[in-house]
């Protein structure tokens, strides 16, 4: 059995399931310290706070377009401009969840959590740094991720953010209404304004169907799999350092609560000091062929650095048995990178995918060790491999 895979199945089987912010995290979190201490590395906590869920701020951005909505209908011109000041409000949020652009999960209670970083030192005088990430935390399942449904993840939301694009802007045109003198525009701004309502209240019963009726989700492939990759090679570069090469291994928290707040802070805090690094974020990586991932989130979407990108691809024409090709996050989706990219990092990250765009078993009940592969994740960490053996443009 592969060195990955063994260390996959131990964790899986100690941790489960390791929802943002709980004792399970934790604990998870202590393991991995222990045993990379054990091997000799020099590791070290990182505490941050952050949200223990995505519902409280994805709820709040709905109940205020629907409020919007019904207040529409109220025939109270004042009132309209509160609906409008509600909507408003809302799309502001919603842009922050989808782009990364603002924290709005600082708006809500926040609990303890902690990145653990481990440094693997150069052999010889360090020329190159590059860090390699991974989260620990593990999702909740909802319906939008059911597999029926996934693969028009993208694209629905795409549709949502136009339909609520929409309510917004025909909020405002009601409250001008009395001062433009249209008779048709109220009609018109209603209608789609429930549009925008009715969109926003399926989205908070997918949300409270979200937390009433379904599990915590085992997590083996996102981001067990990304885990276990990350200790495998940190393990190897205790005992076999890079020449000119020190290796930052960062586990984060709390990627899974609507924005990767543990890649954020991490940046926040030692960006400084890293800013010639490169950065390769690892998640998903227990099934199928691996890919490096140009492009996510959305409103606007981010990029990965072209360095990077030019990187991965001579490392493809280099190795084309590890099958590595290009791809993309779906639209209002993000890993790791997202801080990274919104600052121009050199970063990059990486998953494996069966279909293009969409993860196997993503954030699904059916994500659990038995459906990871063990030569898949062993490709996969012969990837993060080649790339370190790279001399930082792709060319062995």
């Amino acid at each position: 059995m592969h060195e990955a895979y063994q260390n996959l199945t131990a964790l899986i089987h100690a941790f489960g399931a390791r929802p943002a912010t709980t004792e399970s995290e934790a604990r998870l979190r202590e393991y991995l310290h222990r045993r990379l201490h054990e091997r000799g590395l020099t590791v070290f906590e990182q505490p941050f706070r952050s949200v223990a869920s995505l519902t409280p701020a994805w709820l709040t951005v709905s109940a205020l377009f629907v409020a919007s909505a019904v207040l529409g209908w109220l025939n109270a011109p004042a009132l309209w401009w509160v609906g409008a000041g509600s909507s408003l409000t809302a799309m502001a949020m919603f842009w922050g969840l989808v782009s990364g652009r603002w924290d709005v999960m600082s708006l809500f209670p926040q609990r303890e959590s902690a990145n653990l970083i481990a440094v693997a030192p150069a052999q010889g005088e360090a020329r190159r740094r590059i860090v390699l990430m991974a989260h620990i935390d593990s999702q909740r399942a909802a319906l939008m991720w059911h597999p029926r449904h996934v693969r028009a993840f993208g694209r629905n939301f795409q549709l949502q953010a136009g339909v609520l694009a929409a309510h917004t802007l025909s909020a405002l045109l009601l409250g001008l209404s009395p001062l433009l003198g249209l008779a048709w525009l109220p009609a018109v701004a209603r209608a789609l304004m429930t549009l925008g309502g009715l969109v926003a209240l399926y989205g908070m019963a997918l949300l409270l169907h979200r937390e009433w009726f379904l599990p915590w989700v085992q997590g083996a492939n996102d981001n067990g799999s990304g885990t276990a990759a990350l200790l495998t090679v940190l393990e190897q570069l205790a005992d076999a350092p890079l020449p000119h090469t020190e290796v930052w291994g960062v586990f984060t928290g709390c990627e899974e609560v609507g924005r990767p707040n543990g890649a954020f802070a991490f940046e926040r805090e030692y960006g400084h000091q890293l800013r010639d690094a490169e950065f390769l974020i690892i998640d998903h990586i227990g099934l199928g062929e691996p890919r490096y991932l140009a492009v996510e989130a959305m409103l606007p979407r981010a990029r990965a650095h072209p360095d990077m990108v030019r990187s991965m691809e001579c490392l493809a024409a280099a190795r084309p048995d590890l099958c590595l090709q290009p791809s993309a996050v779906p639209h209002g989706a993000y890993t790791d990178a997202l801080p990274f990219y919104l600052r121009g990092y050199r970063a990059i990250a990486l998953w494996c995918e069966i279909e293009k765009g969409v993860p196997p078993h993503w954030h699904w009940i059916t994500d659990t060790l038995e459906h990871v592969s063990a030569s898949d994740l062993q490709r996969a960490v012969a990837v993060i491999e080649a790339f370190l053996q790279t001399s930082g443009s792709g060319r062995p």
